[in-house]
């Protein structure tokens, strides 16, 4: 993977975190339709690509999407070679499905622009995303958006600053949440300065008619 010049090196660290977590736990990207924010190298999108995702939309800002796709072309082809090798050996999953898309969480597209094969992703990635306060509105606005009940979101988050931390931990409310203890679920050691949050949106009460 070909990184960003000012991609810092917690910001990799967390995304190194999370791919172990998937690999070690496969099944939570297995045949799932994927949505990624803030996919800055594209690393983690790759990664649920060869887990064997059903389809992946990696998103962040226009600059990032030349490399995004460097980094698909890159990987593709380095798995090509392994074709003496069979599928369960290599985990090569076709990369045909996976494509990345510019997304503003100011103002973030419709979801049927990203051509997803179901109505809403399966899952949601995140990745330390929650950099100054001014972001977070804009991102839990675009979560919101682009979930269903049925949604599941892997946030992998660290506290930058006070006023990001207070307010982001104030618009999970809208979300059922559990902070995942990596060691006890699935044998992985992470940084303590990192959470793992597994999320979904809570159910609506639905009123019936008298």
């Amino acid at each position: 993977i070909k990184s960003i010049i000012n991609f810092l090196s917690d910001n990799v660290q967390i995304n190194n975190c999370r791919a172990l977590y998937l690999e070690k736990l496969p099944e939570k990207v297995r045949s799932k339709s994927i949505l990624e924010l803030g996919a800055g190298t594209g690393f983690v999108g790759i990664a649920c690509s060869i887990l064997g995702a059903s389809d992946v939309v990696i998103t962040d800002l226009d600059y990032t999407i030349a490399l995004m796709n460097e980094n698909i072309a890159l990987n593709h082809n380095n798995n090509a070679m392994d074709d003496d090798r069979s599928e369960s050996e290599t985990g090569n999953y076709s990369f045909s499905k996976i494509k990345c898309q510019v997304c503003n969480w100011f103002d973030p597209p419709d979801i049927a622009e990203f051509g997803l094969s179901s109505t809403h992703p399966e899952l949601i990635m995140v990745a330390d995303c929650v950099w100054v306060e001014e972001l977070v509105d804009p991102l839990m606005n675009t979560l919101e958006k682009y979930c269903s009940e049925e949604t599941q979101i892997i946030i992998t988050y660290q506290q930058r600053g006070k006023g990001a931390h207070e307010r982001f931990w104030s618009r999970l409310k809208v979300f059922d949440c559990v902070i995942v203890d990596t060691m006890d679920r699935c044998g992985l050691e992470k940084p303590d300065s990192f959470s793992l949050i597994e999320c979904r949106m809570r159910r609506r009460n639905v009123k019936l008619a008298s």
